[in-house]
């Protein structure tokens, strides 16, 4: 596969270069696909929903992501093979890359998102594909597919197979997947939904199997006791709301998580419980790290969200859905967080 020969910008409203991918898929190849630390389930369901298709074309297909996925999604068909980074020595890594013809990337559009993968990514020098609902400040593959205003990658990833005319080979499994991304990236198709193409997505990907309800069971029906108890906690004595900038907090240290025998993913989803207050249009959730504090950023109407964690928290993201970091303590993140409010004032009461 000659790198020359695959590049570019991909435009669901163009035929350009839709043939020439085509023609590359139809070939079968070794194909890697990549997907962002801590993986929620738009990265687990794009990365599985393209292998499932892929295998289907005579691909040889490997899924690696630089940790585990939380509990409430290795149900996932094929999760099981899903290769964690952390589980296997660089040697090993180094040679899926090696042996790769093809990577492709779902779910981040920065290198920087695959921590411990990074690396290895930007030293690959095998062609690569991006795809993802992500803005791209960085270019770092071949060719790209984007669309900051769709509401997930997963979305993305059967848009993009049915471009290719790989619709028919998208059975339940694939289908599962894919929903399974666009429901957790959507909140359920609450939040970055209000266009009607993703119904007709939803529609086409149940049509074809999709297992819906067990989506959302899975998803949202089987919390641990300590993670609803963590939820109460959260909310009755670490929530902190601030009228005065239509915003509001929680805020979690590692005795606090520790306490609560908290797994990974126990909690996702706090964040957006504050913007069911009246009048609040901007939620952060503070979770301590070993080594940083995370943020996970939510709001309401054109607040952005991403701009502001790009500009005080290292992060980015959608305006409505942004994540950040913060290297001190977590007192200080929420000092910095408070300060920055001031400058945002005005636009938080422009709101509607």
């Amino acid at each position: 596969m000659q790198n020359e020969l695959f590049h570019g910008k991909l435009d669901f409203n163009l035929e350009s270069g839709w043939q020439e991918v085509r023609a590359l898929f139809v070939i079968p190849h070794k194909v890697l696909i990549l997907t962002h630390k801590n993986p929620d389930g738009d990265a687990i369901g794009s990365a599985l929903g393209l292998k499932w298709v892929l295998l289907k074309l005579g691909h040889t297909v490997d899924i690696i992501i630089p940790d585990d996925a939380p509990s409430f999604l290795i149900w996932l068909p094929g999760h099981n093979e899903v290769i964690v980074k952390g589980r296997k020595s660089d040697q090993s890594i180094s040679r899926y890359f090696d042996e790769c013809e093809l990577v492709i990337c779902s779910d981040f559009n920065t290198p920087e998102r695959l921590g411990s993968l990074e690396e290895s990514l930007r030293k690959c020098v095998k062609p690569k594909l991006l795809i993802d609902h992500h803005p791209v400040y960085e270019q770092f593959t071949d060719v790209q597919l984007i669309d900051p205003q769709k509401g997930s990658a997963s979305e993305m990833v059967f848009l993009f197979l049915e471009k290719l005319l790989f619709t028919e080979l998208i059975g339940p499994e694939a289908a599962t997947c894919l929903l399974a991304g666009i429901m957790t990236d959507t909140v359920g198709l609450k939040v970055a939904s209000s266009y009607p193409e993703i119904y007709e997505t939803v529609a086409k990907l149940i049509r074809l199997g999709a297992d819906k309800d067990r989506i959302y069971f899975e998803v949202y029906n089987m919390f641990s006791t300590d993670r609803m108890r963590l939820l109460g906690y959260s909310l009755e004595q670490n929530m902190k709301v601030l009228p005065e900038f239509r915003a509001a907090y929680i805020a979690l240290s590692k005795n606090d998580l520790k306490n609560f025998r908290h797994k990974k993913g126990d909690t996702e989803g706090f964040v957006n419980y504050p913007l069911s207050i009246a009048n609040v249009i901007f939620s952060v959730l503070f979770t301590e790290q070993t080594d940083h504090i995370k943020l996970s950023l939510r709001s309401r109407g054109n607040f952005p969200a991403n701009e502001f964690a790009k500009k005080y928290f290292n992060g980015g993201g959608h305006r409505n859905a942004a994540g950040g970091r913060y290297s001190g303590t977590l007192q200080e993140a929420i000092g910095q967080f408070e300060s920055a409010l001031i400058d945002y004032k005005e636009l938080l009461h422009a709101e509607s």
